[in-house]
């Protein structure tokens, strides 16, 4: 991908009046705490950011999906795709502003946020204890993110 164009979508998903007090904060939290912290930290943001938004109820793959995609959509936090792979869903998230708002260093915990907020949503919906979402994938330039739900 051309680096100028990735560079302007990357600069237009977070707003300017927040990035550079996002990334600040970023800083902060990175010099103060390890990463196993601030996943944990994210994690619980990502779930009480998903206490606000509720899918309604879903009673095929397909409409959580759409639900899902609807929520992010509307925050412009990107959307996402949901896939059965036998065993276990694929969930795909697509340009969530996670490294624009908080700068590339912060890959490594950032994404924590959507796999808190994508496992509050299967909890909402009655999953099992035992079924977890767990990134699967880094978190890429565009804000690409996979995850994994299941044993």
């Amino acid at each position: 991908m051309n680096q100028a164009i990735l560079q302007y979508l990357t600069e237009r998903h977070c707003s300017s009046q927040w990035r550079d007090v996002l990334s600040a904060l970023a800083e902060e939290l990175s010099e103060t705490m390890d990463v196993a912290g601030l996943r944990a930290v994210m994690w619980r943001v990502g779930a009480r950011f998903a206490k606000r938004f509720d899918p309604g109820a879903c009673a095929t793959l397909a409409e959580l999906e759409r639900a899902v995609a609807q929520i992010w959509l509307d925050v412009d936090w990107g959307w996402t795709s949901i896939e059965d792979v036998g065993g276990a869903l694929v969930v795909r998230h697509f340009c969530a502003p996670l490294n624009a708002a908080l700068g590339d260093g912060a890959d490594t915990w950032s994404p924590a946020f959507l796999e808190g907020a994508y496992q509050h949503w299967f909890r909402m919906l009655g999953s099992s204890e035992a079924l977890r979402v767990s990134q699967s994938t880094p978190i890429d330039a565009t804000g690409c993110v996979e995850f994994r739900f299941g044993r």
